[in-house]
């Protein structure tokens, strides 16, 4: 017999309104203290008193029916996960010259109904072998969402979560601390245990859904009449204010991770389509080579080199050094899974679809195809750019003192660079070491302690609770760390016998978000992410026999914007391939090169076009 919906619930709903009076609280006090403060309050709460009359625990645990537990969980969803999502439609509502207050109070009305019918629909109408499961499961997943968007402000869309399930277990392990551990106990361990324990009294399978049914027709009617009042007003709200839609838990996780699992699991592969067949390499005169290593950085944001303006000394180690510096280059996204294959693919990042780059040559397959020698050398997982070409990757588990068990300082690309320095064996070569850079949260782990620049830095991985100076501080550090890793390998390359022609060239995936406006790490939707996620450093260095302009090359690198769609042909030029790929018009370096390194340009690939 179904009792209600709500009312020998109230102790539990008190646990709802604590959790969202907490949320609220965590916006204006800091969350080690609003964290201990609920924690305390909680467990005064549930145990006061073993009697179970005024033990909350009892009257949940009691004799509750589907639709009820369906209900409480909705209204836990609606004020408590999301609150940030509320807070945030109602400063844009009313921030607005004139608005509807029916409008605004309905929103959390259709949220609640909405989070209803996803409940339903994923536990088949409360099936009493899928409801538990189900509600456990979102909410454990809610609570890491939630803890993402309240901590970092990070959103989990397409993007967001493509790059959590291709990180490693150790990436993972970066963002567990205190706060994250005591967050998700509260947020949701806890009540997963409650509903875990609850003794929910199922009916006849037919009578189960029958009732299922009829909540799920309710909240339905509601949504339609909220939509028929205040469809206008959802409209132009939602067109002109596209952010919200990423903010709502956990309908945008669940439809970015079913269009994740749509395009990697059940979408039919694309078949490998060669761009070029024949792409020709221009060998070097008689005994002379050409060595370019390219170095892809990690999170490194272009506004904290001191090359670009930045007012702290970030990069004393290639001050001394002949570098360019590119100050107005931009990322293809805002996350490694994402910017990675789209730098070494001919997408432009308009065009990059994982899929779609993933069947077709790649920079380095084109490059190999020409005969060009090819080596990546991995510190920090190549998102499948590197699986068909020669491969060295770091062991993280080595004895050596620049590796922890889980991560290696960059220093340790620099042995299997001078290994593949002093066994030159084709006449091109490009060598690729992709950093670790200045990959957070834990910025402190990413250089060592004589590399400690500025000292005042902020040894832990719950970087919020930093203070500005002190987080910038560590990550300065990195970008420091960068510069002399960046230094060592143009100090290999100079050594170099004096006819080879060398290159270096670096730039970064993406950028860092360091607490401006709440915001933290990357990863952000492109269209919502800001500047500091996606203006990116990218610096070259060449030796005096590329013959490369160098006065033409900083007036275009200090006049000119330019992006990671530019990488894959500005390397094939500077690699002297030839491909009826490469566009002239996105080549860094055309306008700027000698006339030995013009026939890219002039040769089989204008031929070809």
């Amino acid at each position: 017999m179904d009792h209600g919906i709500l009312p020998e619930r109230l102790p539990f709903c008190a646990y709802i309104c604590l959790l969202a009076g907490y949320t609220w609280l965590h916006y204006r006090i800091e969350l080690s203290d609003s964290l201990a403060s609920l924690a305390i309050t909680v467990f005064y709460f549930c145990m006061k008193s073993r009697e179970e009359h005024i033990n909350p625990l009892y009257y949940l645990l009691s004799n509750i029916s589907v639709n009820q537990l369906v209900c409480i969980t909705a209204l836990y969803f609606t004020l408590v996960f999301n609150f940030p999502f509320l807070k945030e439609v109602w400063a844009v509502v009313t921030a607005l010259p004139e608005y509807n207050l029916g409008f605004l109070y309905s929103i959390p009305l259709l949220v609640f109904c909405l989070c209803i019918q996803v409940i339903n629909l994923l536990s088949l109408g409360g099936h009493r072998y899928l409801l538990k499961p189900v509600l456990i499961t979102l909410l454990l997943l809610s609570s890491l969402a939630f803890y993402s968007r309240q901590t970092y402000g990070v959103v989990f869309d397409y993007g967001m979560v493509q790059n959590s399930l291709q990180s490693h277990s150790s990436e993972a392990m970066m963002y567990l601390n205190q706060y994250s551990v005591l967050f998700f106990l509260l947020s949701g361990l806890l009540p997963a245990i409650l509903i875990a324990r609850s003794d929910v009294h199922y009916l006849s399978m037919g009578r189960n859904v029958a009732h299922s049914v009829k909540l799920s027709l309710i909240s339905l009617v509601t949504i339609v009449m909220i939509a028929y009042l205040y469809y206008p007003n959802y409209a132009s709200v939602g067109r002109n204010n596209k952010f919200l839609q990423k903010s709502s838990i956990p309908f945008q996780y669940l439809v970015a991770t079913g269009k994740y699992a749509r395009d990697h699991y059940f979408s039919t592969p694309l078949e490998f389509k060669l761009l070029d067949s024949e792409p020709k390499l221009h060998n070097q005169h008689a005994g002379a080579k050409r060595v370019l290593v390219m170095l892809v950085g990690e999170t490194a944001r272009a506004d904290h080199f001191s090359h670009n303006g930045y007012s702290k000394q970030t990069n004393p180690y290639t001050q001394v050094q002949p570098v360019t510096s590119f100050k107005n280059m931009y990322s293809c996204g805002t996350a490694t899974a994402v910017s990675i294959p789209c730098m070494f693919s001919a997408l432009s990042r308009e065009e990059y679809d994982h899929n779609k780059a993933n069947s077709q040559q790649n920079l380095l397959d084109l490059v190999l195809l020409a005969g060009v020698d090819v080596l990546w050398v991995d510190n920090n997982g190549c998102k499948g750019v590197c699986e068909r070409v020669p491969t060295v990757t770091i062991d993280v588990k080595s004895d050596s003192p620049l590796c922890d068990g889980d991560y290696c300082f960059d220093e340790a690309l620099l042995a299997p660079l001078e290994n593949k320095l002093q066994n030159l064996t084709a006449n091109t070569t490009l060598i690729v070491l992709h950093m670790m850079g200045s990959h957070g949260p834990t910025y402190y782990k990413r250089y060592p302690d004589n590399q400690r620049i500025f000292k005042d830095d902020c040894p832990r991985s719950d970087i919020q609770n930093c203070s500005t100076a002190t987080l910038i501080n560590t990550y300065d550090n990195t970008i420091a760390y960068t510069d002399w890793v960046i230094s060592k390998v143009i100090d290999k390359l100079s050594g170099l016998p004096i006819n080879t022609e060398s290159a270096m060239l670096y730039v970064s995936d993406h950028g860092e978000s360091l607490g401006e406006n709440g915001a933290y790490l990357h990863g952000f939707p492109y269209a919502l992410a800001p500047e500091s996620q996606k203006h990116v450093p990218l610096l070259t260095w060449f030796a005096e026999p590329m013959k490369v302009d160098t006065k033409c090359l900083t007036k275009n690198a200090e006049q000119n914007e330019f992006s990671h769609d530019n990488i894959f042909h500005s390397m094939l030029g500077l690699l002297q391939v030839s491909s009826s790929v490469y566009l002239e018009s996105l080549d860094l370096f055309s306008s700027c090169k000698g006339k030995s390194m013009m026939r890219v340009a002039t040769g089989d690939s204008a031929i070809k076009q």
